[in-house]
């Protein structure tokens, strides 16, 4: 668990934080990083974890992250939005179609929650909205955050992507006024 004030966010970040929100990031890949991103009046609360399932088959897989999300969700109470990241296409296609079903299962277990917010939204686009490198690896994004929110230590790169679309499901872009 890691705790943030709020503010140090906000100026850092420059967006909006919705305050006593709760937003759940969800980085698709074969090690699934899951962030819970819950804001108080003053403080953010980052837990994170990550699902990887060890098997060649696919249908087990797809199943085990079903049970898992649906385990997940029924724990975490009071989800206003889930953020998804949307699948990015490179070059394999077996690979951009088992993310895009595993994106599309973490949806649907969502919506059978009657969570009323669901997104998908790209890694680009999510490093974008809070002003971190964009196309870059996760190594640069990751040192990125940590020069922008330098109290905060996380180790593992991995969760980044996570965190990240967490902290969008919790902002609003800062408007000019």
């Amino acid at each position: 668990m890691i705790k943030i004030p709020i503010k140090l966010i906000e100026e850092n970040l420059n967006v909006i934080i919705k305050k006593n929100c709760n937003s759940i990031g969800v980085d698709t890949a074969s090690r699934t990083g899951i962030c819970l991103a819950r804001s108080t009046e003053k403080n953010i609360v980052l837990d994170y974890t990550f699902l990887e399932i060890k098997s060649q088959n696919k249908y087990h897989k797809y199943n085990t992250l079903i049970d898992y999300m649906n385990i997940f969700f029924k724990d975490c109470t009071n989800i206003d939005v889930v953020v998804v990241e949307e699948t990015f296409f490179s070059k394999n296609a077996k690979v951009f179609q088992f993310l895009s079903r595993i994106g599309g299962m973490v949806y649907t277990v969502a919506h059978l929650f009657n969570i009323k917010e669901k997104l998908f939204v790209s890694a680009v686009e999510s490093r974008k909205k809070l002003g971190l490198p964009c196309n870059k690896k996760k190594e640069v994004v990751h040192a990125a955050f940590h020069s922008l929110i330098p109290n905060i230590k996380i180790t593992d790169i991995d969760i980044i992507d996570a965190i990240i679309l967490a902290l969008n499901g919790l902002s609003e872009p800062r408007g000019l006024i």
